[in-house]
C-alpha cells in the first residue's frame, strides 16, 4: 500500500473513530459536530453573487432572494462537468437539460434577470476547481467581495477553501441556504445528511492533510 493511500486509509479511520464517539456520547456531541460545519455570514453589499454548483434549485433560490434584497448587482454560477452517466445518455442520444442551463432558468423563475446572469464557461468537478475558478474570474473583473451561497454542512469546507484562496484578497461571505432537511437536530438519523456530514468532514480532514487540491 502506497503512503499516500495508507494517510487516505488513516484519516477514514480517525473520522469514522469520531463518529462511533458521537453515537456514543449521542446527542450533545453529534449536534455539535454538525454546528462547526455550518458558517453563516452575515450578508453585506458585494460585486457578485455565486451560486456553488449543486443542489438546484435550492441555492439558486437563496441566491436569488440575496439579489432581490439588493446585495448584489450580478449572480455567477459555475458549469459542472458532465457525471458518466449523462456522458453515457447523450452517446446514445438522449437528450439531457445543461445543468448550467438548470440553474440559469431557476435563476431566472426567482426573479433575476438574464443579463443579471453570469455563467463561467470552464466545466468544474470539484468544489476546489469550482472555488479556484471563481476566485480567478473574481480578480480578473476586478472584484473585492462576493456571497458564496451553498448548501449548509458545505460552507465550513468552502469557507476553509476560499480563506487558502488568498481571501485577505477577495473577500468570501459564506451564506447557507434554508434547506429544513440539513438541521443540526438529529441529523443523524436521516441517511442522505449523515452521508452529506461525513463526506464533508472526510474533505476537511483531506485538506488539512494536504491531500486536497486547494487554490493558488
Amino acid at each position: 500500500m502506497s503512503r499516500r493511500r495508507k494517510t487516505i486509509v488513516a484519516a477514514l479511520i480517525v473520522v469514522a473513530g469520531l463518529i462511533v464517539v458521537g453515537i456514543a456520547c449521542h446527542r450533545p456531541l453529534l449536534t455539535l459536530a454538525a454546528r462547526v460545519l455550518v458558517v453563516e455570514d452575515r450578508p453585506a453589499h458585494v460585486d457578485a453573487i455565486v451560486v456553488l454548483a449543486g443542489a438546484t434549485p435550492e441555492r439558486e433560490g437563496k441566491a436569488a432572494a440575496l439579489y432581490r434584497e439588493g446585495w448584489a448587482p450580478r449572480v455567477v454560477i459555475s458549469r459542472q462537468a458532465l457525471p458518466d452517466n449523462v456522458r453515457a445518455l447523450l452517446g446514445l442520444g438522449v437528450r439531457s437539460l445543461d445543468l448550467q442551463e438548470e440553474a440559469r432558468l431557476a435563476l431566472e423563475k426567482y426573479g433575476v434577470p438574464a443579463y443579471r446572469i453570469v455563467a463561467l464557461a470552464d466545466p468544474v468537478s470539484t468544489t476546489e476547481s469550482e472555488l479556484a475558478l471563481v476566485h480567478r474570474t473574481a480578480q480578473a473583473l476586478g472584484y473585492r467581495r462576493v456571497i458564496l451561497v451553498s448548501s449548509p454542512f458545505h460552507t465550513r469546507r468552502v469557507k476553509l477553501i476560499w480563506s487558502r484562496a488568498g481571501g485577505e484578497r477577495i473577500e468570501g461571505l459564506v451564506v447557507p441556504t434554508g434547506n429544513e432537511e440539513f438541521t443540526v437536530e438529529g441529523w443523524w438519523r436521516k441517511r442522505r445528511v449523515a452521508e452529506a456530514a461525513l463526506h464533508e468532514y472526510l474533505g476537511i480532514v483531506m485538506i488539512y492533510l494536504g491531500l486536497s487540491p486547494l487554490l493558488h
